[in-house]
């Protein structure tokens, strides 16, 4: 594996979800618990919803936090160390484009709560009562800057590019290090790939080889987001990926409609994604 030509097909990107949480700890209440069941100091500790009763505006802006870092983490690959993740060139417009339009909608939500936060803070005051506490809140002033969302882009290392002043045995050595460290992030990215089809796969085979067991159909549409997303992750260029995400289209053909009533087309499929995970087991 060439790590120097792949470090020109793929960079680091990391990203930072920055949200207010509403809950706190409160050692008031815990000490008042653990004294009325006789029970030590440290029995448990006491989080109170700083919300109680249901924000609707709170849940969808952390919920669209969560969504964005899903799409994070299926559109890119990892990458042991500093919180950074692999992402292809042949992925980055259809990630730098998703990142866009969710942080647009994490960032509006954001705003939706923040103008409703006045009101929904009365309103813990009134359900919270005793254990209201107004230090727990940050002003309104304050609270823009409780979110964001932060998006870092930086060059993979590449072992040719080390440069530095000491002898040429030690510069090999470190050259020899940091090329080893490559082959081995990219060979996990690669299982990465491999597990992934690999857990799709075989909860196709799983459920539809018991006929008549329940699914969802995100049992398939998830097969076919991945088998048009790993042609773009497959920054290793592995033609043995490639060629089983081919097969795995045959899986995709017909509609989730269609495998829960047609028993002999559900037999045919259950069959087919059992022989496509013996091949890819030769693989992994």
């Amino acid at each position: 594996m060439n790590t120097n030509n792949l470090s020109t097909k793929a960079v680091l990107v990391g990203i930072a979800i920055s949200g207010w949480q509403a809950r706190k700890y409160d050692r008031k209440i815990s000490a008042e618990v653990a004294e009325k069941h006789a029970a030590t100091a440290d029995a448990g500790r006491f989080n109170k919803s700083l919300l109680p009763g249901g924000a609707e505006s709170y849940d969808a802006v952390h919920k669209k936090g969560r969504e964005l870092r899903t799409f994070y983490y299926e559109n890119t690959l990892p990458w042991s160390k500093d919180g950074q993740r692999i992402l292809p060139t042949a992925n980055y417009d259809t990630f730098s484009e998703g990142v866009r339009r969710l942080r647009r909608e994490y960032e509006f939500l954001a705003r939706e709560f923040i103008r409703e936060y006045p009101i929904l803070k009365e309103d813990a005051r009134l359900l919270l009562n005793g254990m209201y506490q107004d230090s727990d809140y940050p002003d309104s002033s304050e609270m823009a800057d409780k979110f964001s969302v932060i998006v870092e882009t930086l060059p993979l290392p590449a072992a040719s590019d080390f440069r530095v002043d000491l002898g040429q045995a030690e510069i090999e050595r470190i050259q020899g290090e940091l090329q080893t460290r490559l082959q081995n992030e990219f060979t996990n990215a690669n299982k990465d790939l491999w597990d992934r089809l690999s857990l799709a796969v075989a909860n196709i085979r799983g459920r539809l080889q018991v006929p008549d067991a329940k699914f969802h159909d995100t049992l398939i549409s998830n097969l076919q987001d991945l088998v048009a997303l790993i042609p773009n992750l497959n920054v290793t260029g592995d033609a043995n990926l490639d060629a089983v995400v081919k097969r795995c289209e045959v899986l995709t053909t017909h509609s989730p409609a269609t495998l829960r009533t047609d028993t002999v087309t559900r037999a045919e499929v259950a069959q087919q994604a059992k022989e496509i995970s013996e091949i890819m087991s030769n693989y992994m």
